[in-house]
């Protein structure tokens, strides 16, 4: 089934507006289980299953009433062939891209030439075409577009760490207390460099596992290596008794 896009137009259009709340929740069910053509199959049990196969309280009763409500103000058309009952949207084809239109119901009954010509189709179908349909064949449409992605801002002294509005309420979470330093800190970083990342969150996070696995430093511990592998530092023991005797020969004296 061909994914079905719905432009935001149809919230100004008044016949949309005088729909009944279950009026228009079978309307958009209807358009989301019609075929390639904008038919569907217009039996009230068969609507209850595609369009409200979880609710027990909406019965075909309701269905019924509200599938020919929905006709009554041009929403739909009515149609029969063979003795069974069938719904379309007559603009359908002025609203809609599909790359390969494979109908699985029978077209309306070409009575006449148009359907706005018909009597037993109404033209005020055509009226609603603020609903605006788009689909497309192919089912599973890549959402990974350039066009979807989320916009990245400008961060730091240099404004060259990039992060999305939620990458940035990620780091705040994660790094309550110091997320500027470390975008501060990342931003030092490329402008000295030149370096290029594919996620600047993602780069700040490894950062910040690479700071928990090394141990704090030292400090008044600094060593130097002596000739003959041993070590000297402020913090040697043996260099601090030896001070503490000089100081206090020196005052003996």
């Amino acid at each position: 089934m061909p994914n079905r896009v719905i432009k935001e137009s149809l919230c100004e259009s008044e016949k949309i507006a005088s729909l009944s709340d279950f009026e228009f929740r079978l309307w958009i069910g209807l358009i989301l289980h019609v075929d390639d053509a904008g038919r569907g199959d217009a039996r009230p049990a068969i609507i209850k299953g595609h369009v409200f196969p979880l609710r027990d309280r909406v019965t075909t009763k309701d269905i019924d009433a509200a599938l020919h409500a929905l006709a009554a103000k041009g929403c739909v058309s009515l149609y029969t062939v063979g003795g069974k009952p069938y719904f379309w949207f007559p603009s359908w084809a002025n609203h809609q891209r599909i790359r390969d239109v494979r109908p699985r119901y029978p077209e309306p009954p070409a009575v006449c030439e148009s359907a706005a010509d018909c009597g037993e189709l109404p033209q005020a179908a055509a009226d609603c075409g603020e609903l605006r349909l788009e689909s497309e064949s192919n089912p599973n449409p890549n959402p990974n577009t350039k066009e979807n992605a989320p916009t990245r801002h400008k961060y730091g002294a240099y404004d060259n760490v990039l992060l999305s509005d939620e990458e940035m309420a990620k780091l705040k979470a994660e790094f309550p207390e110091d997320w500027q330093q470390r975008i501060e800190r990342l931003s030092e970083y490329i402008a000295s460099t030149g370096k290029t990342y594919k996620s600047h969150l993602a780069t700040i996070r490894a950062w910040a596992k690479k700071d928990a696995e090394t141990p704090p430093a030292q400090y008044g511990k600094r060593t130097q290596l002596r000739p003959g592998g041993t070590t000297v530092g402020s913090g040697d023991s043996s260099r601090d008794e030896g001070m503490k005797k000089y100081i206090k020969g020196e005052r003996q004296q």
